[in-house]
């Protein structure tokens, strides 16, 4: 058989799409698969019958329910908690019969040389599945995906039986190599970022990749756009975080995160007028973790946008500093709002200055509040992120985030209310692991490396004046979750 890579088809699985828009790692896949001359396919469970996972959607009052139930300090309800959360993820993740039906059909129609999978954390099931499958076939699979950099989850996924290897890092420039070497069973070990399991585990995190000119334009052909009413293209301008300092992140921390890095504005703006053309689109998601990292590429992007695809909108993620310039100002963002930016989303997280700076936040209640005042008379509509229960929170924190948001209200349009999670790999982590005496509230933790999430308890949520707080906080939140978005801001709906 001839061995050139043209001779040669390679079955990406996209195992982390959640939303009616392309995964931005599956293209960024394709696009130098194709261009080293490989036939690429993809197989996407939203394809074959899952349906995508909506965010921050208008709520309603069972909506509300649910909340009270979900960040419950009750022992019995915590308890509850974990069986519906386990339930519910092994409804929501598991591998139907008609899911692996539609595998094995792809399986046997076509020849294929080799399977790449790009996964989240939360598909394990199906991931265990479809590796059993391949495996069935004789097929060689290399998982890949964010948190795989991290030795003890890829250990854990190791043991998948049908799993060849896994990759931590980003394959932008490696892919092909990774593919050959898959392929034909050589040299997969002496490529950065692989690891195997050769009685012991062996392997280590690939260096993060340099950003520059001649990052691939990501290949999104495969996509179903006709089965989407709005078609938003994901873009990401450059990787990590500028500030990358929050203990509880781990954005800052994936396989193509772990150090802040920008892409050259020409880039940025030829992709942008390149997918435009290409899939007949003019709205936007940035996938940066805070776009204004670089004020080079955000005042650009400002300038430039409408000029490279008029009648763009577009919907970004900021962090809001309380130092220096960061391009948040009110004139800039009613620039902003001229270029097409419709929605924007940032870490309140609390509204505690004194847990803001035990979060190492970076930024101010106050910096925040004028934040949201100017972008809300913008025009642009404001998403925020709110974590309860962080370790050291008290009553009087959770209050002042209900003060916040209640003070907010008439400029927010969405809050996404979280627990706290402890997951392995953050500043978090290395902290309460060297100073435990500065976390006495999390008791007996539990580290899960399946999904990288930690298991605790967390008795001072059981305090009277903390519970009588928390009822607060769930209350303005829902009143902010019910309002309607803004018209301008209706086709990234649950997007975001």
């Amino acid at each position: 058989m001839n061995g050139s890579p043209s001779n040669r088809r390679i079955l990406l699985i996209d195992l982390n799409n959640e939303a009616p828009y392309p995964t931005m790692a599956i293209g960024a896949l394709a696009a130098p698969l194709k261009q080293g001359g490989y036939q690429v396919e993809v197989f996407s469970p939203l394809a074959h019958g899952m349906k995508p996972l909506a965010r921050d959607q208008q709520e309603t009052f069972a909506d509300y329910a649910v909340a009270r139930i979900f960040f419950s300090g009750n022992r019995l309800l915590h308890w509850a908690n974990e069986l519906i959360y386990n339930t519910y993820h092994r409804l929501r993740f598991r591998a139907t019969s008609n899911l692996i039906a539609q595998f094995k059909e792809v399986l046997s129609s076509k020849r294929f040389d080799g399977i790449m999978v790009s996964c989240y954390l939360q598909y394990y099931p199906i991931m265990v599945a479809l590796a059993a499958e391949a495996k069935r076939h004789d097929l060689p699979l290399l998982l890949g995906g964010p948190y795989y950099n991290q030795p003890k989850v890829a250990q854990e996924w190791l043991k998948i039986d049908g799993v060849t290897a896994i990759f931590g890092g980003e394959a932008d420039f490696s892919v092909c190599d990774l593919a050959q070497a898959l392929i034909s069973g050589k040299g997969l070990q002496n490529i950065p970022g692989i690891f195997r399991q050769d009685v012991t585990m062996i392997g280590q995190p690939a260096p993060p990749v340099m950003l520059g000119d001649r990052l691939p334009i990501p290949d999104f052909d495969h996509f179903h756009w006709e089965e989407y009413p709005h078609r938003v293209i994901p873009v990401m301008a450059g990787r990590g975080c500028a500030w990358g300092h929050c203990l509880f992140c781990s954005d800052v921390t994936t396989a193509s995160t772990r150090t802040f890095r920008s892409r050259h504005l020409e880039s940025v703006l030829t992709e942008l007028q390149t997918q435009a053309t290409r899939y007949r689109a003019n709205n936007f998601i940035f996938f940066d973790s805070k776009l204004n990292s670089d004020l080079e590429i955000w005042y650009g992007l400002i300038e430039h946008f409408q000029i490279v695809v008029p009648g763009a909108a577009w919907v970004a993620s900021v962090h809001v500093d309380a130092k220096g310039e960061n391009g948040l100002e009110l004139a800039t963002l009613k620039r902003a709002y001229s270029a097409g930016l419709r929605r924007i989303s940032f870490g309140l997280e609390t509204g505690s200055q004194r847990l803001n700076k035990l979060m190492l936040k970076g930024t101010s209640v106050a910096r925040n509040s004028q934040f949201v005042r100017d972008a809300a008379s913008s025009g642009i509509s404001v998403r925020t992120t709110v974590i309860l229960g962080y370790p050291q929170e008290t009553p009087e924190d959770v209050q002042a985030t209900a003060d916040f948001l209640t003070t907010h209200f008439d400029a927010i349009d969405r809050v996404k209310l979280s627990r706290f999670k402890a997951i392995p790999g953050t500043a978090f982590e290395t902290r309460m692991a060297r100073r435990p005496e500065k976390y006495p509230n999390v008791i007996q933790p539990e580290w899960d490396y399946r999904y990288a999430r930690a298991r605790y308890q967390y008795p001072a949520a059981r305090d009277s004046a903390y519970r009588r707080a928390k009822v607060n906080l769930l209350k303005v939140v829902h009143k902010i979750n019910r309002k309607p978005l803004m018209d301008s801001a209706q086709q990234f709906n649950g997007l975001m």
